[in-house]
């Protein structure tokens, strides 16, 4: 967690360095097994020495860490192409419009789906959706309904996501700039 803030490593990078500081005490402490202790004792010692950096290293990510502010994007820099995955592209152009290809929006009400797939044109808003701002999307048409594309991500990789069905088990989908 330290690396994923500090030096902004992914998080594939991260966890096998956090599960190493696990491992390492117990290795370190291996060699005192042949002593007269007995097994539960190094098991004891090991977990005491896990703990220990368990916290050493927690309070230092929250020394660390600051709460999230999402980055705050001016209309200039919101206009642009948003790629996703599956090929999937959102332009977004000066003036409110905006051009789809392959990009997951809101399915119609009786879709059994959780979000469709959309190529067109429509237009986008800022708006707020709930406590944070995103943009809307509005599609010319019959495919979809709008979508709302939250802005998230930092200020140097700015990211817009929508979760697609159930809020406890949805699809997150990412646009990130190109």
């Amino acid at each position: 967690m330290l690396g994923h803030r500090v030096w902004d490593w992914s998080l594939e990078d991260t966890l096998p360095w956090f599960a190493g500081a696990g491992i390492l005490p117990v290795l370190l402490l291996a060699p005192l097994r042949r002593r007269a202790w007995g097994g539960w004792s190094v098991w004891l010692r090991s977990a005491g020495a896990c703990f220990v950096l368990f916290v050493v290293g927690g309070l230092g990510v929250a020394a660390l860490a600051d709460e999230y502010e999402p980055p705050a994007l001016s209309d200039g820099q919101l206009a642009g192409d948003w790629r996703g995955d599956h090929g999937a592209v959102l332009r977004l152009a000066p003036g409110g419009r905006a051009g789809l290809a392959g990009v997951p929006a809101h399915p119609d009400f009786e879709a059994a789906q959780d979000y469709t797939r959309c190529d067109g044109t429509g237009t986008w808003a800022r708006e707020l959706y709930g406590d944070r701002e995103g943009v809307v999307v509005r599609l010319d048409g019959e495919c979809g309904e709008e979508t709302h594309w939250t802005i998230g991500g930092t200020e140097r990789d700015p990211e817009l996501f929508a979760l697609f069905g159930d809020p406890d088990a949805g699809d997150l989908k990412i646009l990130t700039r190109d």
